[in-house]
């Protein structure tokens, strides 16, 4: 996903040309310039090497918006495949809608390469953007669904670590490669390799067991035993149970996204997880442009840009299931908007200085951007988890499509930009205070077990023994009534969540 991103970065990258006048060839010509800002009144001589399609259609000067056209209408497609569809996943399956997105990536940013026009090109990216979406909600989706409680933050952190790195080895691919085209294609037939999913990856079995497909979701849990050697500590009859509540909800209160305004509270929190990811996106991607200049290489600039996201998961990574979901997201968001804001106090003559500072933004909303992802997750029951995700991923999108507006005021008043987007960071980081810990809690089924989480916040929930308390009494509260959980035959004598697997009773 990575190259597919950051694609537009190097496939339109700016070229260095002559300007030569078309009724006076003795003037000498105009470098990285066009005459009255029109590429329409020179004669254009490329001098740079690399073949980017701004150099195939001239769109420099006067027409150097259009490449920045094509990146916001991916970003568009993204937003729109997010919207619409981001609840495929939760009707015909996880793994299912992630297959099929990925063929539809494939084909549609590979013929992209072979695009005649402008047009042609930034149609089939649009459509390619869309299944990008589908992609990011549903992978991201299936692997929480599957994973276990001990290893759901690792897994979810190891999603962003992968990002960055993809970043850096994007950036080496794309300094050896002479054209837009072939770097264009390269990405596309990438994607080839993650289309034998369907062998090796299950589909989610809180998903079947959702859907009332409890025979399929108990082979699938069948099978991860068997992988990981646990099949013998099963019980020799046993069924998925399914909770009282969340079977007689599901039959009785709104479906699909509406769910998420059938409670006040459920509204609340799905409110400031919006603004969160607004904002989020909108720092991530203000910061990585307003980086961009690093050291004044394109291949440079874009590799450190994704090298100071390595750390920045490694110490969300070592934090997250210690301080708990909540105060790891506020406290990366309040550091980095503190830092932005330090940097409006900063002359603009000291240029490294506030890049460092931009930096260390960077890597502190990186770090709660992979933090969202799982607390997000976390926070939405299994029926509608892909369709609020990708409500959310929908308002991250507008965020990263304004972010290039947010950097134009620095034009107004230098380092303007750094002042607003710090605000707004350090902001939106104390409202998610307002938040629930899911630090030890089973993933929801509904939405009673969303307001069931309520309750969390008020004790001391990051502490190791809070997190573990409900588990090993293997007791549940929901509004008023206690469930009492059977022992999981897939731990060693203790009681574990519902987020590890479904339910099961023993006959």
């Amino acid at each position: 996903m990575a190259f597919h991103l950051l694609l537009n970065v190097f496939a339109g990258l700016d070229p260095s040309f002559k300007c030569f006048a078309k009724d006076d060839g003795a003037t000498d010509p105009l470098v990285d310039q066009c005459i009255g800002n029109s590429p329409h009144n020179c004669t254009i001589v490329y001098t740079s090497t690399y073949i980017s399609f701004a150099s195939e259609w001239d769109l420099i000067c006067s027409d150097k918006y259009k490449v920045a056209l094509v990146q916001s209408l991916w970003m568009g497609g993204v937003m729109t495949g997010a919207l619409l569809l981001g609840g495929v996943a939760d009707v015909i399956g996880r793994l299912k809608t992630l297959t099929l997105s990925l063929l539809g990536m494939i084909a549609f940013e590979g013929f992209s390469a072979f695009a005649s026009t402008l047009l042609i090109m930034i149609v089939l990216r649009y459509l390619g953007g869309i299944c990008c979406a589908l992609i990011i909600l549903s992978s991201f989706v299936l692997s929480q669904e599957l994973i276990g409680m001990d290893w759901r933050s690792f897994c979810g952190m190891s999603l962003g670590l992968f990002f960055a790195i993809g970043i850096g080895v994007f950036a080496a691919l794309a300094s050896v490669v002479d054209t837009w085209r072939t770097l264009t294609f390269l990405c596309s037939i990438s994607g080839l390799l993650f289309l034998s999913f369907p062998w090796y990856v299950p589909e989610s079995p809180r998903w079947l067991a959702s859907q009332g497909r409890y025979e399929e979701a108990k082979v699938v849990l069948e099978t991860m035993a068997r992988k990981n050697g646990k099949f013998d500590s099963l019980p020799s009859h046993w069924e998925i149970s399914v909770n009282a509540k969340s079977k007689e909800e599901s039959s009785k209160k709104p479906v699909g996204v509406r769910l998420l305004v059938s409670h006040p509270y459920v509204l609340l929190l799905t409110l400031i997880q919006i603004n969160s990811w607004f904002v989020n996106s909108a720092t991530y991607y203000g910061l990585t442009l307003a980086a961009s200049n690093l050291g004044g290489d394109a291949y440079m600039s874009t590799a450190l840009s994704g090298l100071v996201e390595i750390p920045a998961c490694l110490v969300a990574v070592a934090v997250i299931d210690r301080i708990g979901r909540r105060l790891t997201l506020c406290g990366f968001m309040m550091v980095g908007g503190s830092v932005c804001l330090c940097i409006q106090f900063i002359p603009a003559r000291f240029i490294t200085l506030i890049t460092v500072l931009a930096l260390i933004g960077k890597l502190s909303i990186s770090a709660s951007f992979s933090v969202c992802y799982i607390h997000s997750a976390e926070i939405f029951p299994t029926a509608i988890r892909n369709s609020g995700v990708g409500i959310l991923s929908v308002a991250a999108r507008v965020g990263g499509m304004l972010a290039p507006l947010i950097l134009m005021l620095g034009e107004v008043t230098p380092n303007l930009q750094f002042t607003v987007l710090g605000l707004m960071t350090f902001a939106a980081g104390m409202l998610n205070l307002k938040l629930p810990e899911t630090l030890g809690q089973p993933l929801p089924e509904c939405v009673a077990d969303i307001l069931a989480l309520r309750n969390v916040g008020k004790t001391n929930g990051t502490s190791k023994d809070h997190r573990y308390k409900k588990l090993e009494m293997g007791e549940e509260e929901t509004e008023g009534e206690v469930i009492v959980r059977p022992r999981s035959p897939f731990s060693r004598g203790k009681i574990t969540g519902e987020d590890q697997v479904p339910l099961m009773e023993e006959e």
